[in-house]
């Protein structure tokens, strides 16, 4: 499952950045306002999302998720495109469009087909360059492979990049074969190299198997193909799949690259965050809006000057579904809906609400699910691995499908409390989000801007160092995933042979209600004594 620690879904950066973020003109732009002849269209962690979905992130603490407007899916994506397209093409603007990874995962759309279908899709959009993210190794290398020959095999072929994917193993740094470290797009007599780069943390944050890609350190493969990518063109812009964070730092790193287009962290940035010269874009994710920026290239002066840049929310209201791409969705799918689209049972919840890092009734649902499932003890759940959220009412298996999307089996294992209580401090790191827990429940509190652990109950009673616990949760954090590594020590481990997603249609389908309790089993403790 996916690591969503750091993989925060915010509407904005640190306002500290962001009161640097550039509203007009790049630094040095003279008074007169050049030409916009360029116009960057960018999208980022498409999760194979063919229908709209509701924008959380847009509440106010505490409100219910139901509460969220829906907005964007493929349909409004390939129709703003269209628009964007008509509208350059009477004014002498070239569009160029770019990919930024994870182009399928937690949809049935895009886990049914292995990633094709959201590859067939994304192909009609005619990007200029995709990059990979790291759930497209989730089938592994194989399927990486096929993947990449459905772009490499349209007219024109559609460049797939990775600066920093190698062949693990090799005497020598060898760029792995099913990406490229960069492309050029000309830009009316500007050569432009668009020069890609995926998570180093790959194998943390996906399923696999990886075959024999080795995915390096960001900074490095930049700095090894910098030189290469000047000789081929006039203005370097990195298109990444590494997150927000790793975006500044590249900034800071290069500051001679004016533009990057980023992606994996889902951070919906309004304008582009600016660090130096550089500018930072990145949309929320799931076909939920679109990067536009606007620039000046100056062929002559082999220079991309920025002008502007915004997130455009995909609004229904302002920017309609394109009809062709409608219909074509409507055909790929109409089996998979005659399947998955048929209420099974209710859930009976307390309406959502963004509690952070502390429990969800949805969180606690699962939990208790894996636990009574493998006759467990405790059960946990990493948040990052809950793809969506639960309204009270009729569900359906697609609805389940999603919540749960990752191909995970229930596994149970023994535990020491000691190994517990390591394991539950790591969720509790910096940047993380803490584990749903069943069957126990903890407590922290924050000491010198780190979390504390404070207690552990497990049934009622203080966890027990020395004791062995039966623990149930998914063969991924059983690995000792999402850096919990601890997990991996358990002992007398059995695999149930079970997906994850089956076992939560499993009850449904047996008791026709799921009860979720809406209790917070994480509780915050402030150091003054107060909650």
């Amino acid at each position: 499952m996916l690591r969503f620690a750091a993989i925060a879904f915010v509407s904005a950066f640190p306002l500290a950045l962001l009161a640097q973020s550039p509203a007009g003109a790049a630094a040095g732009t003279p008074n007169a306002q050049p030409t916009a002849n360029v116009v960057f269209l960018h999208w980022n962690d498409f999760h194979g999302q063919f229908r709209p979905q509701q924008a959380v992130w847009k509440l106010r603490p505490g409100q219910p998720a139901d509460n969220a407007p829906r907005i964007g899916g493929a349909a409004a994506m390939a129709g703003y495109l269209r628009t964007e397209r008509e509208a350059a093409a009477k004014t002498g603007a070239r569009v160029v469009a770019t990919d930024a990874g994870d182009w399928y995962q937690g949809t049935l759309e895009g886990n049914e087909t292995k990633g094709r279908l959201a590859v067939q899709f994304l192909a009609r959009l005619r990007p200029d360059a995709m990059v990979l993210g790291n759930h497209e190794f989730d089938f592994g290398p194989q399927n990486v492979a096929d993947l990449v020959a459905m772009l490499r095999g349209q007219q024109p072929p559609i460049p797939v990049l990775a600066a920093n994917l190698t062949v693990a193993g090799a005497k020598e740094r060898t760029q792995h074969p099913v990406a490229q470290p960069f492309a050029v797009v000309d830009l009316h007599g500007l050569k432009l190299v668009v020069l890609g780069l995926i998570t180093r943390d790959t194998k943390a944050v996906s399923t696999g198997p990886w075959g024999d890609a080795a995915f390096g350190d960001e900074i490095e493969a930049v700095r090894t193909a910098l030189p290469m990518a000047q000789q081929a063109g006039d203005v370097v812009v990195l298109l990444t799949h590494c997150g927000l964070e790793t975006d500044i730092e590249l900034a800071k790193a290069f500051p001679q690259v004016p533009l990057i287009l980023g992606g994996h962290s889902h951070t919906g940035i309004q304008e582009p965050v600016r660090q130096g010269s550089t500018w930072i874009v990145q949309t929320h994710g799931k076909a939920s809006e679109i990067s536009r920026v606007e620039a000046h290239a100056d062929a002559a002066g082999k220079r991309l000057q920025l002008l502007s840049g915004k997130l455009v929310e995909l609004d229904p209201k302002q920017h309609p579904d394109d009809a062709e791409t409608a219909a074509w969705i409507a055909e790929q799918t109409r089996e998979l809906a005659a399947k998955w689209d048929v209420p099974i049972g209710t859930l009976e919840s307390p309406a959502y609400e963004e509690r952070g890092a502390r429990s969800s009734p949805v969180g606690n649902l699962v939990a208790d699910v894996f636990r009574e499932a493998a006759g467990a003890e405790l059960g946990f759940s990493n948040k990052g691995g809950l793809r969506t959220r639960l309204a009270p009412g009729p569900l359906t298996r697609r609805q389940l499908y999603e919540l749960l999307p990752f191909d995970n089996t229930l596994v149970s294992l023994s535990l020491t409390g000691a190994q517990l209580r390591a394991i539950l401090r790591g969720s509790l790191g910096k940047g993380r989000r803490p584990l749903e827990i069943g069957g126990g429940s903890y407590r922290y509190t924050e000491q010198d801007g780190e979390r504390v652990l404070l207690e552990v109950t497990v049934g009622g009673a203080p966890l027990d160092d020395a004791r062995s616990y039966r623990v149930a949760t998914s063969s991924f954090l059983a690995r000792g995933g999402d850096g919990l590594s601890a997990f991996a020590d358990g002992k007398d481990v059995k695999d149930h042979g079970v997906l994850l997603r089956d076992v939560l249609i499993a009850r449904m389908e047996k008791d026709k209600v799921l009860r979720a309790d809406g209790g917070n089993r994480i509780e915050f403790v402030q150091r003054d004594g107060g909650k």
